[in-house]
Order: structure tokens, then sequence, then C-alpha cells
């Protein structure tokens, strides 16, 4: 069990959103820029239902500022306790592998995208399925309740055994469901496509069970100085931003180096 004290909880009175409402927010925030991440000062989700207006618009949260961005190459410091996997954080790979690499991330930052579709399935190859790494992935919504929406996403499809999967529609689909007039519908047929039980996954989503799940791991990537996405700890040492393969591997080999 996570005792974090949380400064920027979520709390819903009633766990009910109107979450079709919500997730239609999620298109109006997929905005790209040049950057090496996706990043804000002060990344702070609602601590109020979410009671969207008429014409959906980004004021139920936060949005990053296009200059508010740490420079590339910036790292967060490393705390002393960064790389404890909790019982329901999402692994990949073997529990025994001695480099644990966490990653903090969000499916509205085009960067977390690009490392997902680009540099992971290189790690994988190389590492993960070696039984020589294992990742941790952990929620760090930068872009307020909309972030959070989406996090909802994967982690109702984690309660039914198929994080990995639906994490890898969204990466594959952005432009699908980001594109969809009806959001909610498109995201069901993802379940459905997965051989998910779409009503328990769409109760998921609209009771906000996995809320508090998501702030954890958001508290939890605050303690550890992320202040944007995608950020990775590997045993220990940080590394900022959708960085090439090669940089990944450099620290992963002095890591097996240090356990050997």
């Amino acid at each position: 069990m996570r005792g974090i004290a949380c400064n920027h909880r979520l709390v819903m009175r009633g766990r009910r959103w109107l979450v079709s409402s919500v997730l239609l927010c999620v298109i109006l925030s997929l905005t790209l820029s040049g950057l090496a991440g996706c990043s804000t000062p002060e990344p702070t989700p609602t601590t109020a239902p979410t009671t969207p207006p008429a014409t959906p618009t980004l004021e139920v949260g936060s949005t990053p500022d296009a200059g508010s961005t740490p420079e590339e190459g910036s790292t967060p410091e490393a705390t002393s306790e960064p790389l404890v996997p909790l019982d329901d954080d999402p692994v990949l790979g073997s529990p025994d592998a001695p480099v644990t690499i966490i990653e903090y991330s969000e499916y509205l930052c085009p960067y977390c995208r690009t490392f997902a579709l680009e540099t992971l399935p290189r790690i994988e190859e190389e590492y993960i399925d070696t039984g020589l790494v294992k990742l941790v992935f952990r929620d760090f919504p930068v872009h307020g309740q909309p972030a959070v929406a989406m996090a909802m996403v994967a982690e109702c499809a984690a309660d039914q055994g198929k994080f990995w999967e639906m994490q890898m529609f969204l990466w594959e689909r952005t432009e699908q469901w980001s594109e969809s007039e009806d959001l909610l519908t498109t995201l069901q047929g993802y379940a459905d496509e997965l051989g998910m039980d779409t009503e328990e996954f769409t109760s998921c989503l609209t009771e906000g069970t996995t809320v508090d799940r998501i702030m954890e791991d958001y508290n939890i990537g605050m303690q550890d100085g992320v202040s944007g996405t995608p950020a990775f700890f590997v045993n220990g040492t940080p590394i900022r931003g959708a960085l090439p393969f090669e940089e990944f591997q450099k620290v992963i080999e002095e890591k097996l180096a240090e356990s050997r």
C-alpha cells in the first residue's frame, strides 16, 4: 500500500465523471511542438469533479506553456528510493531482471509515444526479452484532467489483464482516437477488440476507480523530482526525454556491469 501524502490529490465526490465529455477534451489537447518532452512547472489535476462546458475546453486542468519544457538533456535529481515497483505498477519483463527502468509517462505526450514506438521495441528485443531489464510504468499526467482520463483507459484495461495491449493501441492509434467524434465508443471498441468485458471497462471509467492509483504514481513522481514526461530512472540514474536507444543502452550496460 502507498502511504504518500498528496498535495494535488484528485478527489471525486460520488466518483462519477461525465467520462465521455471529459475524454472529448483530450482531442483539443493534442498539440505537437519541437521540444524534447512534455512538462509543466506545477502539474495540477483539478480537485473537483469535472463538469465540462457545452464546448469542451482545456480549462479542466493545467496545460504547459511552450516555454516551460526543461532544457534538452536536463534530468531530475535522483532520489534514494525511486526504484521500488509497487503492487499495482505494470511491469514488463522478468521480476528478477538485474536492471529496472521506471518510466513516468502520459498518453497526451508525443515524446512518450516516440519512446514507446521507436526506442522501447529495441530495449525489449535486446534487454527485456533476454531477462536483463524490466520496465515499470507509472502515470504522470502533466496535461491535467484530460491526461488523467486517458490514463484511466489503460488502467481500467489493466484491471482485466490487458494493460500493455491497451497501451499499445493508444500509442499506435493516436490519430484515430484523437479525431474520433465519439471517443468513448472508440475506446469501448478497443476493449472489445482485446476481448475485454466492455461493460466492466465502461463502468471502471465512469466510476473512476483507478484515479487514486494514477495520482499515487503522480505523487511519487513528484517526490522523485519528475517535472515532465517522459522521464526514466535506470537503477536510480535519471534520464529525461525520448532519447535514442543508444543513450539508454549506455546506461543499461553500465548498470549491468555494476550488477555482475
